[in-house]
């Protein structure tokens, strides 16, 4: 446990142990931020970012994506991977909010592949819904500077092939992402290969839902960031053409040595925190 975490009033576990919800601040917030998290990261990590928003008096529903960390894929399912987090996920988290916070508006908040997540999201449900891609880019390997294009493609190659070959990949083992279904590496390794994003198990066209969505977002990029560089986030934002886009450069007072820089903004105060709930109150 993290001293001083903020305790959620209400908790929502999804009864195929895929996810968790945790809701924190006031039922009759006027806004409300919905935490979307960075591969493998856990939900006790954002502890200091949750904090700062509380002192912003805005809510937070954070998304704990527990079927990347503690199975295998179920084969066959047909709602593995990234089909799983934007068309099963995403809609019981707003459940969540409907139920828990009636009369905010809410934001998505996404940390790197749940930035992306967040957007496919909101181009797939709420064309209009505002985002906050934080320290979050394209994977796909032409978003990358230089020889980093290279390790990137061939670095996600060789997981999405472990992943096949396991049935998972051992992240927490190998030093990337954490434990993850196969299913969700095999649909990174695609979208890090091709640039595009999809879910393998589903139909619908997340490429042209980018393209139609109209949103105001807030792309935020973290000096010395190595696994979201600013070349990165421009290529996210390529795909929304019609969004509109706030862009912030963000050099954080700790942890600024690569790749440290792309986690350890979360935990500098004050910072980001603030920005991002100015933000979501003006929009």
């Amino acid at each position: 446990m993290i001293a001083d975490a903020p305790v959620p009033w209400r908790s929502v576990d999804d009864e195929d142990g895929l996810w968790s919800f945790r809701v924190y601040g006031e039922a009759d917030a006027d806004t409300v931020l919905v935490l979307l998290p960075a591969l493998g990261v856990p939900a006790r990590y954002y502890a200091p970012l949750i904090r700062g928003w509380l002192e912003e008096d805005v809510a937070v529903v954070q998304a704990d994506f527990l079927a990347a960390r503690v199975r295998p894929d179920a084969a066959g399912d047909g709602q593995d991977g990234f089909a799983a987090l934007v068309e099963r996920c995403v809609p019981a988290i707003f459940s969540t909010v409907r139920a828990c916070v009636p009369r905010a508006a809410a934001v998505i908040v996404g940390h790197s592949l749940g930035g992306q997540l967040g957007l496919i999201a909101a181009a797939r449900f709420a064309p209009e819904l505002p985002v906050v891609l934080a320290a979050s880019g394209s994977a796909g390997h032409r978003g990358f500077p230089g020889w980093r294009r290279w390790a990137a493609l061939g670095g996600s190659q060789a997981i999405g092939l472990v992943g096949r070959v396991l049935g998972y990949w051992p992240g927490d083992r190998l030093g990337f992402g954490g434990p993850q279904p196969a299913a969700v590496m095999r649909d990174w390794s695609y979208t890090v290969r091709t640039g595009r994003y999809r879910a393998a198990t589903g139909s619908f066209d997340y490429e042209t839902a980018l393209r139609e969505y109209r949103g105001d977002v807030l792309a935020i990029s973290v000096d010395q960031d190595v696994l979201a560089p600013h070349t990165a986030t421009e290529t996210l934002l390529a795909k929304a053409p019609n969004a509109r886009v706030t862009r912030r450069n963000y050099a954080a007072s700790q942890g600024t040595a690569r790749p440290g820089a792309h986690f350890t903004w979360v935990k500098d105060r004050p910072g980001l925190a603030e920005i991002i709930a100015h933000w979501a109150r003006s929009r």
